[in-house]
């Protein structure tokens, strides 16, 4: 992916991570808010996925974030060694891409959150909507 395409990817991802993770909130919400059926198996095991759903996110976006911070350095290496980047018009798109690297391991470490969210909205919508 171009280094410039980073941020439409970013707001992309933002866009569908906070509406599906309103739609889990809102259905989660809905789901506990019964007091009949407060201590039910289903809510437990719920409560359980939240949060081994949480960690499981994270540790995959550090670890993909962490893959492009590996690959950081070498990728501005060769921004900076294009003879085109020492002109004042090159140094300015050379900045722009060093910054879309930059984005990109945010995209990396934001995605395995946004796919466990998707993930949950379509499962919440089959079993209570």
């Amino acid at each position: 992916m171009q280094p410039r395409d980073q941020a439409r990817t970013a707001a992309a991802l933002l866009t569908a991570a906070g509406n599906a993770s309103a739609s889990v909130i809102t259905s989660r919400m809905l789901a506990f808010s019964n007091p009949a059926t407060m201590f039910s198996p289903w809510h437990q095991s719920e409560a359980k996925r939240m949060s081994a759903e949480k960690v499981d996110a994270m540790q995959d976006g550090m670890r993909a974030a962490s893959m492009e911070l590996a690959l950081l350095p070498s990728r501005m290496l060769m921004i900076g060694a294009s003879p085109a980047s020492w002109t004042p018009n090159g140094w300015m798109t050379a900045c722009m891409d060093a910054a879309g690297l930059w984005i990109g391991v945010g995209n990396a470490a934001l995605q395995p959150a946004k796919s466990t969210v998707v993930r949950n909205r379509s499962r919440l919508a089959r079993s209570h909507g």
